[in-house]
Order: C-alpha cells, then sequence, then structure tokens
C-alpha cells in the first residue's frame, strides 16, 4: 500500500483519478470516489478491498499501513496478465537445449537476431559515415580567439602506425638487449601489432597489467601481461581502490598514440618474464617496476638517437600520411588576422623535414624554409608539458640555416618586433615567452586556442594551468563513429534488451513486494495466494536471468566489432569510458584530424548540445518505467471498476 498510494496520487493529478482526501475520526486518511467502487469490485471477487485485509470496508490509508500489500487478481485469471506483466514472451535458459522449431526458440532467435539479416545484406554504402564532423563540449566562438597553436606530431603529421610505430618498437627492444640485460631471446617475440591496444587505457607498473576504466574510475576490463584477468581477481585487486589510488606514480596513462607500443612490449615482457625466472636468473632483478623503466628507456632513446626519426627523414611518405588541406588550413587563419603558432617537442632538424613533407617538399634536395611562412611564431624542442607548467625554463634561438642556438637572455625585456624581425624559430623556453611574443594580439590565456593529440600534454596542461582553449585531434574517432553508425540495428536491439531487462525487474519487485508485505499477517487477504505467487516469481527471476544474459552478450558483441578486447574506445560496456570522461571535461573541441578545422569558417561559433543528466531523460529512465507500470496497472482497475457499475 505504502508504494500504491503515491501511484495513486500520481494518477489523480493526471486527473484521470477522481477522489477526495479525508480524515477519519482516528485521524487516517481516507480515500473515496471511484476507488471506493474499485474497491467495491474486488469484493465482488473475493477479495474485500484491493489493498487491504478483508474486514477493511472502505481504502484507509492509516497508521498501520506497513504490511499491505496490493490485490491479486482471481484465480481465474493469470496473475501476470492482469497485472499487466507479459508484455514479452518467456525468456528460455541459454544454458538449456532447446528443440529445432519450439515456438519459445523462435521467438527468442526472433528478438535476438532482429535485423542482423537486414545488417548483414547492407554495404558499407548503405550507411551513414563520419564526415569529418567538429565536435564540441565548450561552446567556443573564433572571434575570440586571437592565435591558434598546433602540435606536429600525431597533430599536423599523422603518421602511419603499420610502419613508424614499428620503428620504436624493433629499436627499443634492440636496445633491452644490447644495453639493459635482457635475453636476446625477446628479440623473438611476436612483432608490433598496432591494434592490439588502444589510448585511453593505463599500466599498472607494479602489478604488470593493463586496465581500462569507465568514468567512475572503476576497472571493468584488465589484462596481466598478455593474459586476460577473470573477472573475480580483477574484482579482487581493483574492487576496493578509490579514484585518488589511480593518480598515484605506480600508474601510467596510454594517452597518446605514441604510448601504444610501450604497452606492447611491456604486456610481452611481463609475460616473458613471469615465464622465464628459472631459465634467465638476471631476469630476477625486473619487477614489473622496472620493466616499465626499461621500456620507456628504450623508447625514448629510440627517439633521441636517431633510430626512428632518421629513418622517416630518409623517407616520409612511408612514415606520414598525406592529408590535404593543412597548408589551406594554416594559411586561412593567418589571413584571418590571428596569431599562428607551431609548438612541437621535436628538434628543428626533424621538424623542418616533417613540415617541408607536409607542405609537398619531401626529398633532401628539395628543402626549404618557405613552411616558415605559414606560423608567426615557432618553438621548436618544446619540452611538454614543462613548457606548460616551468616559468624558469630557457628560451634559445634556433638558426634554421644550420640549426646552430643562441642564447636569448633578455627574451621577456626585447620587444616583440625585435625578437622577432631577428627570426621567429626558438627552441625550449615556456609560455611567457610565447604569451610575450604574441602580446600584440593575445592578452589572456582565453584567446588562444591549442590543437594537439596528447590528451595530458597538450589538452589538460594547456587548460588547467593556462586557459587555453583546447581541441583535440582522435584519429580514431573516424573508425569509432562508422563502426557505431554501422551496428545501428544491433545497438537498438541491445536497448530493447536492457528494457526488456527493467521491465523484468519491476515485476520481480512487484512480486517480492506482495510476499513481504503477506509476511506475519494473518489477516492479509493474498495469504491463500502465498504458493502462486512464490511460483510466479520463480519464473520471473528464470526469465530475467535469462534476459540479463542475452543483454550481456549482445553488449559484448557489439563492443567487439570496435574491438574485440578492449571494446568502444569512449565506452566501457554503456557508461562512458575514463577516457571519454577527459576528452569531454578537458577538450573543448574534438575531430579526427587537423584539416576538419579548415571545413568551417575560422570565424565559427561553436555551441554544445545540451547536457543531459538522468533527470532530464525522464521516460527513458528505469525507475520512471517502473512508476508507470504500476500506475498504469492502478489505473486500469479501477477504469474497469468504473466500466463494471456500482457493486450491488
Amino acid at each position: 500500500l505504502h508504494c500504491t498510494l503515491p501511484l495513486l496520487l500520481l494518477a489523480a493529478s493526471l486527473g484521470r483519478i477522481p477522489f477526495s482526501l479525508g480524515f477519519s475520526a482516528g485521524g487516517s486518511a481516507t480515500m473515496v470516489g471511484s476507488a471506493s467502487r474499485g474497491m467495491r469490485i474486488a469484493a465482488r471477487r473475493g477479495l474485500a478491498s484491493p489493498f487491504l485485509p478483508r474486514q477493511s470496508r472502505s481504502i484507509i490509508f492509516g497508521h498501520s499501513m506497513v504490511g499491505y500489500a496490493p490485490r491479486l487478481p482471481p484465480m481465474s485469471r493469470s496473475l501476470s496478465d492482469d497485472l499487466g506483466r507479459r508484455r514479452w514472451t518467456p525468456w528460455p535458459n541459454p544454458k538449456t537445449s532447446m528443440k529445432a522449431g519450439d515456438s519459445t526458440q523462435v521467438e527468442t532467435s526472433q528478438l535476438l537476431r532482429a535485423g542482423t539479416e537486414a545488417a548483414e545484406d547492407s554495404s558499407l554504402e548503405d550507411y551513414q559515415k563520419y564526415q569529418g564532423e567538429i565536435f564540441c563540449n565548450r561552446a567556443l566562438n573564433m572571434k575570440r580567439i586571437r592565435a591558434v597553436g598546433f602540435d606536429m606530431d600525431y597533430t599536423l603529421a599523422q603518421y602511419i602506425p603499420e610502419t613508424f610505430e614499428i620503428l620504436a618498437h624493433r629499436g627499443a627492444m634492440q636496445k633491452l638487449v644490447n644495453h639493459m640485460d635482457y635475453p636476446a631471446e625477446i628479440l623473438d617475440l611476436p612483432d608490433y601489432d598496432p591494434t592490439v591496444y588502444q589510448r585511453g587505457l593505463m599500466i599498472d607498473k607494479h602489478r604488470g597489467n593493463v586496465i581500462k576504466m569507465d568514468r567512475h574510475m572503476y576497472v571493468k576490463v584488465a589484462f596481466h601481461g598478455t593474459q586476460p584477468m577473470p573477472k573475480e581477481e580483477r574484482v579482487k585487486v581493483y574492487g576496493q581502490m578509490k579514484q585518488k589510488d589511480f593518480s598515484s606514480g605506480a600508474y601510467a596513462n596510454i594517452d597518446t598514440l605514441f604510448s601504444l607500443p610501450d604497452a606492447f612490449m611491456f604486456s610481452q615482457l611481463v609475460t616473458f618474464v613471469d615465464k622465464n625466472l628459472d631459465k634467465y636468473p638476471q631476469l630476477r632483478n625486473k619487477p614489473y617496476e622496472q620493466i616499465y623503466k626499461d621500456v620507456r628507456r628504450s623508447v625514448d632513446l629510440c627517439h633521441r638517437d636517431g633510430v626512428i626519426k632518421d629513418r622517416v627523414s630518409e623517407d616520409p611518405g612511408k612514415y606520414i600520411e598525406s592529408e590535404p588541406g593543412i597548408v589551406d588550413l594554416l594559411k586561412r587563419l593567418k589571413l584571418s588576422g590571428r596569431k599562428v603558432f607551431l609548438l612541437t617537442n621535436s628538434l628543428w632538424d626533424y621538424t623542418n623535414t616533417v613540415m617541408n613533407h607536409i607542405c609537398g617538399n619531401s626529398r633532401k634536395e628539395d628543402l626549404t624554409l618557405d613552411w616558415l611562412d605559414l606560423f608567426d611564431v615557432v618553438i621548436v624542442g618544446a619540452c611538454k608539458p614543462a613548457f606548460l607548467e616551468d616559468p624558469n625554463l630557457a628560451l634559445f634561438r634556433v638558426h634554421p640555416e644550420d640549426g646552430r642556438l643562441s642564447n636569448m637572455d633578455n627574451a621577456l625585456f626585447d620587444p616583440p618586433s625585435k625578437s622577432l624581425a631577428e627570426g621567429k624559430v626558438f627552441q625550449g623556453g615556456n609560455w611567457n615567452h610565447l604569451h610575450y611574443l604574441m602580446q600584440d594580439v593575445v592578452s589572456s590565456g582565453e584567446q588562444i586556442m591549442y590543437v594537439g593529440d596528447h590528451m595530458f600534454s597538450d589538452v589538460i596542461r594547456g587548460k588547467r594551468s593556462l586557459g587555453w582553449r583546447t581541441a583535440l585531434v582522435v584519429p580514431e574517432l573516424a573508425a569509432e563513429v562508422d563502426v557505431s553508425l554501422r551496428e545501428a540495428v544491433r545497438g537498438k536491439r541491445i536497448a530493447d534488451l536492457r528494457e526488456l531487462r527493467d521491465e523484468l525487474d519491476e515485476w520481480v519487485d512487484r512480486l517480492s513486494l506482495l510476499l513481504v508485505s503477506c509476511q506475519n499477517d494473518e489477516a492479509c487477504s493474498l495469504t491463500a495466494k502465498v504458493d502462486q505467487i512464490e511460483e510466479e516469481l520463480t519464473k520471473a527471476q528464470q526469465e530475467l536471468k535469462a534476459v540479463t544474459v542475452a543483454f550481456s552478450e549482445e553488449l559484448r558483441t557489439y563492443h567487439q566489432s570496435f574491438h574485440p578486447v578492449w571494446g568502444q574506445m569512449f565506452k566501457v560496456g554503456y557508461q562512458n569510458s575514463r577516457f571519454a570522461q577527459q576528452v569531454e571535461n578537458y577538450a573543448c573541441l574534438y575531430t579526427s584530424k587537423v584539416s576538419n578545422l579548415g571545413l568551417v569558417s575560422p570565424e565559427m561559433h561553436f555551441r554544445t548540445q545540451n547536457d543531459l543528466m538522468p533527470h532530464d531523460q525522464l521516460e527513458d529512465t528505469p525507475i520512471r518505467r517502473v512508476l508507470r507500470t504500476r500506475a498504469d496497472n492502478v489505473l486500469s482497475q479501477f477504469e474497469e471498476a468504473e466500466a463494471d457499475g456500482p457493486a450491488t
């Protein structure tokens, strides 16, 4: 009864049930009107009241309301039919074998496979694809932006994973053998596969694990080395951890494509060390934390000593994707009156080679300095994120003709016009230098937009520390959107299964409430039907279990269409992933590649969509459906009573 009263009040507030609420001499509230007729029709069917014990002659809401239960229909009618529950067909246990042609098998298969044939018959051209959209998390009016900056690696220059990242992997593995006391047998491990990991994961350096978390920082997928962790073990290890635990130095973020080879090597070496401790005694001095340090050191050495960048310089087209539109975008930004700057951690020689390639000059003999005309300021060797945080880093001038460096002790004292007249290429420094060099148009960080690919070094630090507006380049976004659109049929099926699960949840809860309401209450009108309720509850629980299994399997299949192990990059289950939460919090804009910004005017006003919380999506909220189902049931009973007329 205490669950039914709010529903009656809700229905009455909608004008569906006329009633008045009065008080008896004892202070109890009494509802009269069509509710009384509902009581009489129930009495005529063998129940003195729809809600109260047999001796009650009116619907009384008093002090003894706990323990009262909603009425059940007469035994001549189906319990579930009369309460409006059977909107679905029974779900079999997936582990139970079914005979071919069985009606339950057919009905189940129809729901599980609905739309599959249509999806299989559709070619890739039949569904809408990603068209280079720029998505907005925080409104950004470009008219207020006076300077636009770009990172180079994986931003202006998109590298080809199959050729570029494999250089890092092979070079680093060789260094581990030659300089860090790893056995030569690690060189026989599988070669780098860029599809094994994805951005947004974390490395647990202490335990040798790679994990994926949702936006609440709960670990949902975990691997130890190259082996998946069973759910029980994962929950045991990470179930009690708090959000702040993951911000310690024991964890490393895979928040840039540069980090994917690190994760690949770390996982392989963890498994190799686990299996070969007895065979190679030197590995006993390699705890997981040390393995990670060795991997990072070896990869950094490859970036510094030319193992990677020398090869790229020899044939840039083999390692860098072609992206038409970048040069036109940069020219358009300059013509709009904005300052345009390049801020990259790469050093001058490599930057010069890559930017020439982007501008169409790939051969060494064709290299020029013409690309500098696209920028007002160029800072190489920036050492981000320190550039964005440490105000004491020194700035040097780069002489492009021969790459020489010279001191700039007066960088913050000489007029910017004087400093830039002598050359626009610099190395190192910090954000103070950059702001000072552009002070004729920039007075605050809010007037700068920086475009980069690194979640921490480009986006989070720039936004948190300096108030820069940010645009994140997410190359994986195009594939994510395309797969999502292609799997729309399956997505709808998942939504239907989820709603079905919620309805079954509601029915189980309602039956459980009936049983609890009649416990230790000899006067309860439902006592004689307890066995029937328990039987229906058992059946409903079995169906709920089957639907839950089907829902989980369908959701797993959906995520595997994005990635066979880690699933959708922006989701974990149906929650946003930790990576998605970071994108939402720190990237004002995000898109798949820089040239997409050229699809719109430099004066574009990017606007956000409405933020939605559960109460903003009221009709899609499970509890709303639960309450609506119960209200509809109560309402139908009173309407039925109205149709039958007054009892004789």
